[in-house]
């Protein structure tokens, strides 16, 4: 098991999506060899014109395997895990709600670690909320 201390909270900056797409993306448009993020936190919508499924809304699906560095955060990739919700700036109660349960789980089994957005590392605002107080809930909720 590889040594993780950092789960990176990132947007998907598309309003639909799941990680099959987003597998897509990176594989397809970027060149590669698997999805970027280690989770994705569905919000329902899974195409552009479709209705928003609320079955689907808060979903969490697995992309990459955990025993491999993600690729989505450039040079922070090696210890940390990326979650990644679907959508730009609005974000449901249940994609919240999943991704804290996500990362009480994830320290549950890794042990203690910082949560951080994506914007912590990037010129990008992504995942455009705040990541602190996610992570304050995630260590006293």
């Amino acid at each position: 098991m590889r040594e993780i201390n950092e789960i990176i909270i990132h947007c998907s900056a598309s309003e639909w999506g799941d990680a099959r797409v987003i597998t897509d993306w990176h594989v397809n448009g970027n060149g590669w060899d698997d999805i970027g993020y280690h989770f994705v936190i569905l919000n329902g919508k899974t195409n552009s014109s479709g209705p928003r499924l609320r079955s689907l809304d808060g979903m969490v699906e697995v992309g990459r395997s955990l025993d491999v560095p993600g690729a989505h955060c450039y040079g922070h990739n090696k210890n940390s895990i990326g979650i990644c919700l679907i959508g730009t700036e609005k974000f449901s109660l249940k994609q919240f709600n999943a991704c804290i349960i996500l990362c009480k789980n994830l320290i549950e089994v890794y042990g203690p670690m910082e949560i951080s957005g994506h914007y912590d590392y990037s010129y990008k605002t992504c995942p455009n909320f705040s990541v602190k107080s996610l992570a304050y809930l995630v260590n006293h909720a």
